[in-house]
């Protein structure tokens, strides 16, 4: 046996210890080890099951008593006292000692960044992160609604959009469960009408069918009656035009991976059309509420505030001028359901992960297919399953997510499976420094450095040009364009910024700002075309059409400049 290390002087015990309602159990015996042998692995999980509410009731009220510089004094020696064959009973109870202030720790360095980002006027709406199944944070920063504003809280319920198909995804297993279907049957053998012969449920829920999208198309070929009216379409409208179209597919069903919302609409019309309910009824009675998920509703989309739903969340952005706000809640196709449409919030998600790794909503073996990456016809693996995105590799524990961005709305849902850990993230700010949000807690939570975001230098530029005049935004930029520490003078950040000043009619703005995109960056190509387009809605053709050809000889790939020239050019000939 190794030598057990000296135990710290213990301080001076002027308490009792707290009474227990049940006898510490005894210590297993050690089993009698072989000669030559000094070391063996020894199962204490079913003294720790009975000891562990034990050292809860007494370890709190120790350190509080003693404080934090005995207690690493323990765990030192506990960490020594490991090393013996003693170990396990012992540095088990340590952990209890330091688990108060290592969750302090971790909760200090989640306010931290939600207090840095506040600093920089960067909402963070709302968070929570949970490990070993705890919850270790949350935090509520942002506004619910506009016209009048009102704060975020903790019970506020966002629009999922994308991570609504996690959803879409477990009714479809639900039905597979009950015996209802299977997901190598045909959906034409499920919807008559449904235009293709060689799609099957696999196919939509993989992202593999090859349908095209919804959207294009209703903006394409759908035209309202009445032009007054405010139309809210659901997957009725959608799936009625879709088959009168018949949209020829994008590819052979199988042969390529692309996102599909129209593939998960469908999927919420088969979920009615077995069930013989409403997709909305079907989520409540099979999910939500086994599950007490009691503010996560198919939400039936209403412009307007609603009295039935107090705690609702609006999509909003801050517009060019950096200080007005707008709402961006409303779209034509917000009934859609499937694809998204659910409302939920901070709780409910919590909930919802932890039926997930519990297997409390459904058994591992449907779970566990539903988390295996797609395989295309040519043998070759995706990153998604069943609803979920696959984040981990067949050797490593199970971490699947999913993200979703939908009128101002930016959501996250992260699941460690094994575990037990991940974070939930709700915005509804359109968007702006979701993946500097993102990549702060993913990180904290990695317990890795994070970094905090840069300023954007466009929106100092934008709000010069707009409240004075283009050469202010300009100046601005020159004068702090070298600070790359601080500040994010992208080439992309500039382009984007050219674009929305010719979306709000400043053109010969914009057409500056194209400009002063080539000068600093004479060497890329994507500038040239956006300088193309600016010169082309102001009528100067000739121009337009060299920066075309100018981008597409400077990067073959970029075929829509290629595209763009060969129009022009034919147009001027014909003149």
């Amino acid at each position: 046996m190794a030598d057990i290390p000296e135990m710290p002087e213990l301080p001076e015990m002027d308490f009792d210890i707290p009474e227990i309602d049940f006898e510490m159990p005894e210590m297993p015996e050690m089993p009698e080890l072989p000669e030559g042998v000094h070391n063996v692995n020894f199962d204490f999980d079913t003294y720790k099951k009975e000891g562990e509410a034990y050292l809860e009731k007494w370890s709190k009220e120790y350190e509080e008593k003693y404080g934090k510089e005995y207690k690493d004094k323990m765990k030192a020696w506990a960490k020594e006292f490991s090393k013996t064959n003693y170990s396990s009973m012992l540095y088990f109870g340590m952990f209890f000692l330091c688990k108060k202030d290592e969750k302090q720790a971790d909760v200090n360095i989640y306010a931290e960044f939600i207090d840095q980002m506040y600093d920089r006027g960067i909402a963070t709406g709302n968070i929570l992160v949970y490990k070993e199944g705890e919850i270790i944070y949350q935090n509520s920063h942002g506004l619910r609604a506009i016209n009048p504003n009102d704060s975020l809280t903790l019970s506020s319920q966002f629009r999922l959009a994308s991570v609504s198909k996690q959803f879409t995804g477990m009714s479809i297993m639900k039905l597979k469960e009950a015996g209802k279907l299977e997901y190598d049957q045909k959906v034409k053998d499920i919807l008559p009408d449904f235009p293709y012969d060689n799609i099957t449920v696999r196919h939509l829920l993989n992202h593999v069918s090859g349908l095209a999208d919804y959207g294009g198309l209703i903006y394409e070929y759908w035209k309202p009656e009445d032009s007054t009216k405010t139309y809210i379409l659901g997957n009725d409208e959608i799936i009625k035009k879709f088959h009168k179209v018949s949209p020829e597919l994008k590819f052979q069903p199988g042969e390529k991976w692309e996102y599909s919302n129209t593939g998960y609409l469908y999927l919420a019309t088969i979920v009615e059309k077995i069930s013989g309910q409403h997709f909305r009824e079907f989520l409540k009675e099979n999910i939500f509420d086994p599950l007490e998920m009691t503010n996560t509703v198919l939400y039936k989309y209403q412009v307007e505030a609603d009295t039935n739903m107090p705690n609702r969340v609006f999509g909003y952005s801050v517009t060019l001028n950096q200080v007005d706000l707008i709402l961006i809640d409303y779209n034509i196709v917000n009934d859609v359901r499937g694809c998204g449409g659910i409302y939920s919030t901070l709780e409910d998600l919590y909930k919802w992960n932890q039926a997930l790794v519990k297997y409390t909503i459904i058994s591992k073996t449907y779970l566990d297919e539903a988390w295996t990456p797609a395989k295309l016809n040519n043998g070759e693996l995706t990153n998604y399953g069943f609803g979920w995105r696959i984040r981990s590799k067949n050797n490593e524990p199970k971490v699947v997510n999913h993200a979703g961005r939908w009128m101002g709305f930016t959501t996250f849902l992260h699941n460690e499976v094994e575990a037990n850990s991940g974070f939930i993230i709700l915005t509804n700010y359109g968007g702006y420094n979701f993946r500097d949000v993102l990549s702060c807690v993913s990180n904290i939570m990695k317990e890795k450095p994070y970094e905090m975001p840069k300023y954007k230098i466009v929106k100092g530029m934008a709000k010069r040009i707009l409240s004075e005049n283009v050469d202010k935004g300009i100046a601005y930029y020159l004068e702090l364009k070298s600070d790359t520490t601080n500040y994010d003078v992208s080439e992309a950040s500039i382009n984007i910024l050219g674009y929305q000043l010719m979306g709000k009619d400043y053109l010969d703005d914009a057409l500056r700002i194209f400009k002063l995109n080539i000068d600093e960056h004479p060497n890329s190509a994507k500038p040239y075309d956006s300088y193309g387009d600016a010169l082309l809605m102001k009528g100067d053709s000739i121009n337009a059409l060299k920066n075309f050809k100018r981008c597409f000889e400077m990067d073959s790939t970029l075929n829509y400049a290629y595209d763009k020239a060969v129009k022009l050019e034919a147009a001027l000939k014909m003149n």
